[in-house]
């Protein structure tokens, strides 16, 4: 991997890679980077938040989350994202259009109602389609650590156990990976966390890096001989 010195005037949020290669990157970085990433693909400042908390999570947990953020903004194009959304009814959560709901959007609102009638805690939860439901694990872990259980996730006839620490069997992520507009059955019991084998940070591509930045940068507004004009001290602070 070669890096250049970062330059502050761009939007990118990494070290710049060159090629194909891949590199390391820090929690903090990743967050960042998806962060507005997100955002640049439309979501509103609370929900690229938890993009960023998403993807962060799941590259804490050897699992490429930059790359499955970006697969689920780029399959999101051109819909809106109150399309994506789940319409809350007791048992049954679909998107209101009868559309793929969004992962984040979907973890958000499951976090919110966790406890409330309808929610998690108050029975099982159908849902779905799911895009890219591997972005919606990070959530689950949350709800059940608030609710001290673990959360069961099943699928076409797989199942997968969450606790507050991640996957009670990390190996079972594997199979959630690169499943798209997935079926969900969501339920929760009482149980304890295990203690998992810290995981190796995945290298990420600096193909996806470059994907990502690119939906970045749409948060930025391209200089204009206005603003240049209005740039600087309005007055003369020179005694």
């Amino acid at each position: 991997m070669t890096q250049q010195p970062s330059d502050q005037t761009r939007g990118d949020s990494t070290a710049f890679f060159s090629g194909d290669q891949s590199a390391q990157m820090s929690q903090n970085e990743v967050t960042a980077l998806c962060l507005k990433a997100a955002r640049g693909a439309g979501m509103s400042w609370g929900l690229a938040e938890e993009a960023g908390f998403a993807a962060s999570w799941l590259t804490a947990r050897g699992i490429d989350g930059p790359r499955h953020l970006l697969s689920h903004l780029t399959a999101a194009q051109g819909r809106a994202w109150g399309d994506l959304c789940p319409k809350v009814a007791p048992g049954a959560w679909q998107a209101a259009t009868g559309k793929t709901l969004c992962p984040v959007v979907l973890g958000a609102t499951l976090s919110d109602h966790a406890t409330l009638p309808g929610g998690l805690t108050s029975g099982a939860i159908l849902t779905g389609p799911v895009d890219h439901p591997i972005l919606l694990c990070p959530f689950l872990s949350v709800i059940a650590e608030a609710a001290g259980g673990i959360v069961t996730l099943e699928w076409d006839g797989r199942r997968l156990d969450i606790d507050a620490n991640g996957a009670t069997s990390p190996a079972a992520f594997a199979a959630l990976e690169g499943q798209t507009a997935v079926a969900l059955r969501l339920s929760i019991r009482p149980g304890l966390a295990v203690h998992h084998p810290q995981t190796p940070s995945p290298a990420i591509a600096a193909n996806t890096v470059t994907a990502l930045n690119a939906f970045a940068l749409r948060t930025t507004v391209p200089a204009s001989d206005a603003s240049r004009a209005g740039a600087g001290a309005a007055s003369n602070d020179n005694d």
